[in-house]
């Protein structure tokens, strides 16, 4: 017998999320024999439902809602699990203002859309990234432009969708501020002035930028992006590097990998955002776990 269990964020995107659950669980319903859905009251609450799920051995956990919550229900079902503990396989269901790590995968946009498209009869392994030992399943920022992202108020993405991010950062072009980063991988370690910088667990993300990366999303690596310069002028250049997928080849860019990243900040304080909210201050040690996760692909058909 088959088991998934549902978590559903009620004010992801526009706030529609609980609506569209009726017609989730009747498609669950085809390929799961129990199909239980559960509306979160809280972040504690989502990680709690999913920490309950593996405890009690159901056989998926469903997430619908954005990055942040996907984050979450991760970070609840790695909670307290043992080293050879199996973990219910992870299902994606965008709801949220940007759903990054379901693009990254190559999800449909649309919550039904995707139950439609998945192959509930294998799964595929995801790596995990942890900063400081707490998982994260999409990104870790830190610096100016990666602020705007954290503060767009939540009735802001909820009215204005990703408009509102895009507002935010318009807002921010020409912030040139620098900090005096560490930046340590695989023990080998480098000082630079940088302006932002993302770390990226979902690493098939940096495909988009670099053509030669070859990345997947169960390789054992991470993958740091870092910006030196945000004036309007640097930022310009970056855009034919970004259409030719040659990012890493801009002097204004640092193009980092390995399976151990430590970043410190040498100069005063910097807070991370994770996976689109707040996350810790430097520094910070980002680790990975290859194919801890297991997640259901794409039907061949469509893939």
């Amino acid at each position: 017998m088959r088991t998934a269990r549902l978590i559903i964020n009620p004010s992801s995107g526009r706030g529609e999320g609980a609506s569209v659950s009726e017609e989730a669980q009747r498609l669950l319903r085809s390929s799961f024999d129990v199909v239980e859905a559960h509306v979160s009251t809280s972040a504690d609450n989502a990680m709690a439902l999913a920490r309950d799920a593996r405890e009690n051995r159901f056989d998926a956990v469903f997430a619908m809602g954005g990055d942040g919550t996907v984050s979450t229900v991760v970070r609840g079902l790695l909670d307290g699990v043992g080293e050879k503990e199996e973990i219910p396989i992870l299902g994606i269901l965008p709801g949220g203002t940007g759903n990054g790590f379901a693009r990254t995968l190559g999800l449909p946009s649309d919550a039904v859309e995707t139950l439609e498209a998945l192959d509930f009869d294998t799964a595929i392994p995801l790596d995990v990234c942890f900063a400081n030992g707490v998982p994260f399943t999409y990104t870790l920022t830190g610096g100016s432009l990666p602020e705007g992202i954290r503060e767009v108020p939540s009735e802001d993405k909820a009215r204005f969708g990703f408009l509102a991010y895009v507002a935010s950062e318009l807002q921010r072009i020409g912030d040139d501020r620098h900090h005096r980063l560490r930046i340590s991988v695989d023990g080998d370690a480098m000082v630079e002035d940088i302006n932002s910088f993302v770390a990226l667990s979902a690493n098939t993300l940096v495909n988009l930028f670099i053509s030669n990366a070859d990345t997947e999303i169960d390789n054992g690596l991470i993958y740091l992006l870092a910006l030196k310069d945000a004036s309007l002028a640097s930022l310009l250049s970056l855009v034919p590097d970004a259409v030719t997928q040659s990012i890493d080849e801009n002097d204004n860019v640092m193009f980092l990998c390995g399976s151990h990243i430590r970043v410190e900040c040498l100069d005063g304080d910097m807070r991370c955002g994770m996976d689109g909210d707040d996350g810790p201050l430097l520094p910070v040690d980002l680790t990975v776990q290859p194919g801890r996760l297991r997640t259901f692909p794409l039907r061949k058909d469509l893939a």
